[in-house]
């Protein structure tokens, strides 16, 4: 079976140089709150460029090049912790500069790097988790590996080995990361040689903050989902405003019957996952999508009250087209966690495997969208539904948004 690894890894399938820089880092850019990241791809969709840039405005049809822009590897998605804290990785396949570089805005609301930390080779760091100013943990997924550094001095500390938790025949690549009352949770992908979950289960590692002790591998066979979290979307692991926690399970992306994706539940107060509680695409009907179901949840964002913008990719809508990276196959929706509904948000392009930039700016949650008419931004008033289309366009696809306003 030829997997597509757009929705494994984040759009990388074959190896490509670096395309970070340090001569890039001192470079004059842009100025703003508002973050975003493109891809401008070669014509197969597989390989090509990345670039983030702070802007002050996406509004009234603004265009963007990237022309004041610095460069990211093929395919990565910046990290944005609560703290302001930037981090850049560097491409996820290798390549020839392997730092995780830390960035903030500075007076000018400019990118400005702070330091940078040497990466392990093939170390396909994807997500940063901030304990505190001084301790934070970097996944390093093709290691089974997780470095606990200083965000400040970009050193350092120590090293997770997770390798001891894998599973016959899989590795135990650590996914999203999420800490909730002195625990790391860490998602363990257990992917065989093609990027596969080979049975149906969740699993999960805690350790304990305070010592990066080991406290226990929490493990799910009942529950229906497998392969929790995407494993470069930060958000794909959070928690609600009871203290509960819900995590984006991306199953086989709906590659192989059985082994299949939706939401999944740890309750406040409890580290096991919720029996009780699940949301299975192959089984969820989505309103307003013309094939019913979805096969993958990309990219989700919670807004409050159960409500979860996602981008949901469904291979039907698009079944004539081969190209996985490029097919018009992302559909934008709302999943309602609490009663367990999906719909599709009517009046927003689809868009292909790279153009799923999303985030909340204000009342609003945007879109990046890489459509048959345009490549940009859309928006959706997360209070009333009004929907504006092509309120920014830009170079390339938009593949990560974040507003600081």
């Amino acid at each position: 079976m030829k997997i597509k690894h757009l929705f494994i890894i984040a759009a990388f399938a074959a190896s490509f140089a670096a395309c970070n820089d340090e001569k890039d880092d001192d470079k004059t850019t842009a100025s703003g709150k508002i973050l975003f990241s493109t891809t401008v791809t070669n014509p197969d969709g597989s390989t090509g460029s990345g670039y983030l840039q702070a802007v002050d405005n996406i509004s009234g049809g603004v265009n963007y090049s990237n022309a004041n822009a610095i460069p990211l590897g093929f395919g990565a998605y910046p990290c944005v912790c609560p703290s302001g804290n930037i981090y850049v990785f560097p491409d996820y396949t290798g390549g020839t500069e392997l730092k995780l570089k830390r960035y903030v805005l500075n007076s000018s609301n400019q990118l400005e790097l702070k330091g940078s930390m040497e990466l392990p080779a093939n170390s396909s760091a994807a997500i940063v988790v901030e304990a505190n100013a001084e301790k934070a943990y970097v996944g390093c997924q093709s290691l089974d590996m997780i470095i606990v550094f200083n965000p400040q001095t970009m050193t350092e500390i120590s090293r997770i080995d997770l390798s001891s938790l894998r599973n016959e025949g899989v590795a135990a690549y650590p996914g999203a990361l999420f800490i909730r009352d002195g625990i790391l949770y860490v998602a363990l992908e257990q992917y065989n040689s093609q990027w596969m979950p080979s049975e149906n289960a969740l699993e999960m590692a805690l350790y304990n903050v305070a010592d990066n002790k080991f406290i226990k591998k929490t493990r799910n066979t009942s529950i229906g989902l497998c392969a929790p979290s995407r494993p470069v979307d930060n958000q794909s692991i959070f928690e609600d405003e009871k203290g509960d926690i819900y995590v984006n399970c991306t199953g086989s992306f709906g590659y192989i019957p059985g082994l299949n994706g939706g939401i999944a539940r740890i309750k406040k107060g409890e580290t096991d996952f919720d029996e009780s509680y699940c949301i299975d695409l192959t089984k969820t009907k989505v309103e307003g999508l013309s094939c019913d179901y979805l096969n993958v949840i990309m990219m989700c964002r919670y807004v409050g009250n159960g409500k979860m913008y996602a981008y949901g990719f469904a291979f039907a809508l698009e079944p004539d087209n081969t190209n996985s990276y490029l097919a018009h196959i992302g559909v934008p929706v709302i999943v309602d966690i609490y009663n367990k509904t999906i719909k599709v948000i009517e009046g927003l392009p689809l868009t292909n495997g790279h153009g799923v930039a999303m985030g909340r700016h204000g009342n609003k949650m945007v879109y990046g969208s890489a459509n048959t008419e345009y490549n940009g931004f859309s928006t959706v008033d997360i209070n009333t539904g009004d929907i504006e289309t092509k309120v920014a366009t830009v170079t390339g696809f938009p593949s990560f948004f974040y507003s600081f306003e």
